[in-house]
């Protein structure tokens, strides 16, 4: 008998006992002869109480076994799920390059708006001089081809109530194909509650579906409490590279400043009068990025 058999007759034991000697409370002691009406109101009892802990033990039985079922199919949904996102609407990572894939914010992949004119890091002044594309062709020129996409998931920053949420939509960039993965992401993380943990969650989602990466992890440009040490302590829980920007985060010398000129993939010159985007690094700013990935890159 298992385990969880005992536990549930065990009680029903214990009910037949005092039912059995609730039903005799006076036995002949000359003749030993018991009350056959009060054994056969017992042994009915017994029957009942004995289909009823057959019925309720097959319940809990099926129902752990169906939960299990659940898990795994949940499970299998998923990675399916992963499967298909990448079939529809990704990249078609190639067999014989190096594959970068950059996961980052406005400072790696901005779209053109009043304020901005070209789909490329902000602040750069042309896209060629922004972090992404200075890594990209640095990387060609030390080990050949390489197939680089950029992605903006600022949404996983700012979704602090669940994070973990928005996850998937990283699965239709995803792929055992890929080398190298840069995650540059932090700097519109204002709620911090939860954010080490959020880190190490998506740190973990990306070595799952993307396990023949080398994942470098990019320090915050812009100061903001504690929340870049956070996002060093998940690196190293995750046994993840940080690449620290020390010297190059809150430095103003990096930043594009109002009043610079910025090309359009047209080559038309626009001036930058939005604060924010004279906050972002500018070409210095973004030089000085690359050369760090770079710098951990070859190590």
């Amino acid at each position: 008998m298992t385990d969880g058999r005992l536990v549930l007759f065990l009680p029903i034991f214990l009910i037949f006992a005092t039912i059995v000697g609730d039903c005799f409370p006076a036995v002949n002691q000359n003749n030993i002869i018991m009350d056959r009406k009060n054994l056969s109101r017992a042994a009915a009892l017994v029957a009942v109480l004995v289909v009823a802990g057959f019925s309720v033990f097959g319940i809990f039985r099926h129902e752990r076994r169906q939960t299990e079922v659940i898990t795994r199919l949940s499970e299998e949904i998923r990675v399916m799920s992963h499967k298909l996102n990448g079939i529809a609407g990704g990249p078609e990572w190639p067999e014989d390059t190096f594959n970068y894939l950059a996961i980052g914010n406005s400072l790696t992949l901005h779209g053109i708006t009043s304020f901005w004119w070209d789909n490329r890091g902000m602040a750069a002044s042309e896209t060629e001089k922004d972090y992404f594309h200075i890594v990209s062709r640095q990387l060609g020129d030390r080990i050949g081809k390489v197939f680089s996409v950029p992605y903006n998931f600022s949404m996983w920053e700012v979704q602090a109530h669940d994070r973990d949420e928005t996850l998937a939509n990283l699965d239709r960039f995803l792929s055992t194909k890929i080398d190298m993965i840069t995650v540059q992401l932090a700097e519109n993380a204002s709620n911090l509650d939860t954010y080490k943990e959020d880190y190490v969650s998506l740190l973990k989602y990306l070595k799952t579906y993307c396990p023949n990466a080398r994942i470098l992890v990019v320090g915050d440009f812009w100061e903001k409490g504690d929340r870049d040490s956070l996002k060093e302590q998940a690196c190293r829980e995750c046994g993840i590279e940080y690449v620290s920007l020390e010297g190059i985060k809150g430095n103003k010398d990096c930043e594009c400043g109002l009043g610079t000129a910025v090309f359009d993939s047209e080559g038309r010159p626009h001036i930058v009068g939005h604060e924010g985007v004279a906050a972002h690094p500018g070409d210095s700013g973004m030089a000085a990025i690359a050369g760090r990935i770079l710098e951990a890159f070859d190590k």
